[in-house]
């Protein structure tokens, strides 16, 4: 569900420091894809659209696979495509992969393997088993798509007018910096990884040639982002202990073959005033009114990806105990839950959205009563009225099994005009910042869940208000435009006073 995200908010953090550089973006997803007739749609995702933020922002073109026919197509005509119609004109290079090659990198390696170790989702009593077909996704899909990545990017910054500043993004492309330092050792490298890092013990999942060219593709940046602290700690004690490598700890600083590395935490954000905005919009309010003709009492709402890090299985169980231990919630209230489908070419995702169905259809049909259904499950990629259903919650379930940062708990923080509580789990990014205010939850425990949504629902008006206020506080004094102007301030500071080794 695409974020809204306004460029010219930006422009007063990166005007002025930014000139030493020229920005170049690169990721696995590109900020358009082409959809029906050819045209070009802005993508899914808020990853996407903070980066496309920052390009329009800058002007900064942006280097991606070609992850479809169509994209694959636009790669092959050659030349880079330029998106018109936006603040900033953005000059879009696709890099395109043999389609087994590009399913070996992304639909073996990068999520079911790098993303779930990330997440700590693996059963490892019984996977992940690294065989020879793993082994060849890595060399022949991971390993050659972050190289056709990394040349593409060099190509394309060598023709750029300053000192090249190639922003990496996230776990898919660990592999790219290293072979950009080797091409291009004077630009400026920062990458920044969107999901959290695991603990050291949990990386040695993968086999030693696996984890250490990570490692090694990271520390080929001058500047490693996190989302928290702790996955900054877990970082510097992965380098420290898996390379062998002397780190110190309090600067979170590391020097990689003569060059000083440092490992930053930015919390990522959401852009405020447009998400305000979109909240007043006529089409918000028709999906505010039509969600408030169907809800009960109490509304406990959740936006998300079915994808198995964000635990909605758990959260019907736990809504499910809730409703048993407390019968007097019955009829009262109603779980509405928007989804939207993730990564259906993976197995199991398409066996957890099944699942996910599955729990709803049972809570339903075991405790639903004529005119009441306990759960309300919709599927969509509709952000307008995901905005309504943060608009309007008594209470916004977030309880990833582990998240990066997770948006969803920041925007519904903001919008909600119910003074609507949030129930977050410690696993989450967000809860770094947001959890003093929240009603903390191990997203494991069930029984606690359930609690935790009882004390959520039952929680006196002047507490609901003193909790929702300091929440809105927060993400106002924390949003979009801070997130960018931290790193541009470590980069000015941290890497621009360094000499450049040559172009």
């Amino acid at each position: 569900m695409s974020r809204v995200i306004d460029p010219s908010s930006l422009r007063r953090y990166t005007a002025g420091v930014l000139e030493p550089w020229s920005p170049l973006l690169v990721s696995n997803r590109a900020p358009y894809e082409p959809g029906p007739g050819g045209r070009l749609r802005r993508g899914a995702g808020g990853v996407v659209t903070a980066l496309l933020t920052v390009a329009e922002a800058t002007g900064a073109p942006w280097v991606a696979c070609a992850r479809t026919p169509a994209e694959r197509e636009l790669a092959a005509a050659g030349g880079p495509v330029d998106l018109a119609g936006l603040e900033r004109p953005i000059r879009l290079h696709y890099v395109a992969s043999d389609p087994d090659r590009y399913r070996k990198f992304y639909s073996v390696v990068a999520n079911p393997l790098i993303w779930f170790l990330q997440h700590y989702l693996f059963d490892l009593s019984r996977e992940p088993l690294i065989d020879a077909r793993y082994w060849d996704a890595w060399n022949d899909g991971y390993v050659r798509v972050n190289q056709a990545i990394a040349e593409r990017a060099v190509a394309v910054a060598r023709e750029l007018p300053r000192r090249p500043l190639i922003l990496t993004q996230d776990y898919q492309l660990y592999l790219a910096p290293t072979r950009i330092r080797e091409l291009l050792p004077g630009a400026t490298l920062q990458q920044f990884i969107h999901i959290p890092w695991p603990t050291p013990h949990y990386w040695k999942v993968l086999p030693q040639p696996m984890r250490d060219a990570i490692l090694t593709g990271l520390l080929a940046n001058d500047v490693v982002g996190f989302q928290t602290h702790s996955d900054v700690r877990n970082f510097l004690v992965s380098v420290e202990e898996l390379l062998g490598y002397r780190v110190d700890h309090r600067e979170r600083a590391i020097v990689h073959q003569g060059r000083v590395v440092w490992a930053r935490a930015y919390p990522i954000s959401i852009d405020v005033p447009a998400m305000e905005r979109l909240a007043t919009t006529p089409a918000v309010e028709e999906e505010i009114a039509a969600l408030q003709r169907k809800r009960p009492e109490k509304l406990i709402v959740r936006v998300d990806r079915t994808d198995p890090a964000k635990n909605i299985v758990r959260g019907f169980l736990a809504y499910e105990r809730l409703l048993r231990q407390h019968p007097e919630w019955r009829r009262r209230v109603q779980f509405y839950a928007f989804l939207q489908p993730s990564r259906q070419d993976i197995t199991v995702y398409r066996d957890y959205l099944a699942a996910v169905k599955a729990t709803a259809e049972r809570v339903n049909r075991d405790l639903g009563e004529a005119g009441w259904s306990p759960i309300r499950l919709e599927f969509g990629e509709n952000f307008r009225r995901a905005v309504a259903a943060y608009a309007d919650f008594d209470v916004l379930l977030v309880n990833p099994i582990y998240d990066g940062m997770n948006l969803v708990a920041k925007e519904g923080a903001l919008l909600n005009r119910r003074d609507g509580v949030l129930v977050l789990s410690e696993n989450a990014g967000a809860h770094e910042e947001l959890g003093q205010w929240a009603t903390t939850i191990n997203p494991f425990d069930v029984d606690a869940t359930a609690e935790a949504l009882h004390v959520a629902l039952s929680a006196s008006q002047p507490t609901r208000r003193r909790l929702a206020k300091a929440l809105r506080e927060q993400v106002k004094t924390h949003d979009i435009g801070r997130w960018i102007s931290l790193q541009v301030r470590d980069l000015r500071d941290l890497v621009f006073e360094q000499p450049a080794p040559g172009r």
